[in-house]
């Protein structure tokens, strides 16, 4: 999913900025984000809003549809019954979750006296959404430190390197900052299982850790889980028709998300039964990757490509291969969409282009972390062990609202997408046992 390499709480209400921000995969997600990716999985939704919330409403406990273009209903894995416990609603936001939801340790725990020193462990930037996650975090830092919620400065655990990066690096850097004293960390791992006995470890100590955009097999760890694989690949199922040869572009291999948003992809290509996958790619959840991958199958397969798939973020780079060896552009889903080819979409539906996908944005990501982590750290009892994050799935009625001012196919950049509708504290109360707290952010 978006953000891709590897992509793999509670204070006070936090008072919501609006912020001007562009994914990942699947993020991708980054953008797909089980456990150690860049992105997240699967949304429903075709609103024009980025916003989500978590109302009270039907209960999810229909099977898989088996309809073509639609999103399947595939029950949450819910080992404690925890997920059953929570609103109507919020259980509907777990549909297709993947991996167990467990109840979590942290349900129980007292408020940690503050402010607090907060760290980030964090893969090597390799994309818009990477940095503007950074970028994010230090906001959000500073609004919090502007509050008296936290001390000193965000402190740092970043991977140098995509090319070199490791699980024992990452781990290295963590129990580094959890010696230092941070009392609470915010992380993208590189790999979920690699990394779980550490968070394990820190949890015992009473120190929390917030999983962007995966899920961990640590208890102690609480996942924010943006979802955007699902509904912005029946999007573009739908624009298809729900036939053709379809191209499948997989994100890092390895990385837990990854499958998942791999598998998401294949349960409703199964669906269909006119849908026909002539060619499995690897982007590695980069869109320089993605592109040189597609020209290289595209030099082989003179067929006709009627669709892309792809889980995260290089919606951008499969659209240049096409451009660039002389072949029309199919439908490819914007899954973790960003600035580029969102523009490439909006730029052309007067020429009849029609595809779908999802779309949020780093600093997004970064807000939505810091609230859950400032919320357990204030006491307020997380529930789960995973809290799902709906973005906004993407379609022709309202790709123009995430398009910077400007942006082109080539533009390098996350959406549009204010942190102040992303995950808001009114989303968030339903998965803590209290509500009411110690932020404003």
């Amino acid at each position: 999913m978006r953000n891709q390499a590897g992509r793999r709480s509670r204070a006070r209400a936090w008072k919501p900025w609006l912020l001007l921000a562009a994914a990942l995969v699947i993020a991708l997600t980054l953008a797909a984000c089980g456990s150690s990716s860049r992105a997240g999985g699967g949304s429903d939704s075709s609103s024009g809003s980025s916003s989500t919330t978590a109302d009270s409403g039907s209960s999810t406990t229909a099977t898989a549809s088996s309809r073509c273009g639609e999103v399947p209903n595939i029950p949450v894995q819910d080992p404690d019954g925890v997920v059953a416990s929570l609103p109507r609603a919020t259980q509907a936001l777990y549909s297709g979750y993947p991996g167990p939801v467990r109840r979590s340790p942290w349900a129980t725990s007292r408020p940690v006296p503050g402010p607090w020193k907060i760290g980030l462990s964090n893969l090597a930037a390799n994309s818009a959404f990477e940095t503007n996650l950074f970028r994010g975090m230090d906001e959000a830092f500073a609004e919090a430190k502007r509050e008296g919620l936290v001390t000193g400065s965000l402190q740092r655990a970043i991977l140098p390197d995509q090319a070199t990066e490791t699980p024992a690096q990452q781990i290295a850097g963590y129990q580094a900052m959890i010696r230092n004293g941070v009392q609470g960390v915010i992380m993208t791992p590189l790999a979920g299982p690699a990394i779980a006995p550490a968070i394990t470890a820190a949890g015992k100590q009473g120190v929390p850790t917030v999983i962007l955009g995966n899920t961990n097999p640590s208890d102690y760890a609480i996942a924010d889980n943006p979802l955007n694989i699902a509904g912005g690949t029946a999007a573009t199922i739908r624009a298809m028709g729900g036939k053709g040869n379809i191209v499948i572009v997989r994100g890092l291999a390895g990385a837990p998300a990854e499958t998942y948003g791999y598998t998401q992809i294949m349960d409703e290509v199964k669906a269909c039964p006119d849908l026909h996958v002539v060619g499995t790619i690897n982007g590695n959840w980069n869109n320089a990757t993605a592109k040189t991958a597609m020209q290289q199958f595209l030099a082989s397969h003179p067929q006709k490509i009627d669709g892309v798939l792809q889980n995260g973020i290089m919606g951008q780079g499969v659209i240049q291969a096409f451009q660039q060896v002389g072949r029309t552009v199919p439908p490819v889903s914007m899954v973790g969409g960003q600035a580029g080819d969102l523009s490439y979409f909006a730029d052309n539906l007067s020429k009849g282009y029609n595809t779908g996908g999802s779309a949020y944005n780093g600093v997004q990501q970064a807000y939505s972390a810091m609230r859950v982590l400032l919320n357990t750290l204030a006491g307020r009892q997380p529930r789960v062990t995973d809290i799902p994050i709906q973005a906004t799935v993407v379609t022709r009625d309202n790709v123009r609202s995430f398009v910077p001012p400007g942006a082109t196919l080539n533009t390098l950049g996350d959406p549009l997408g204010s942190p102040a509708t992303f995950s808001p504290q009114s989303y968030l109360d339903p998965f803590f046992n209290r509500r009411g707290g110690a932020s404003h952010l």
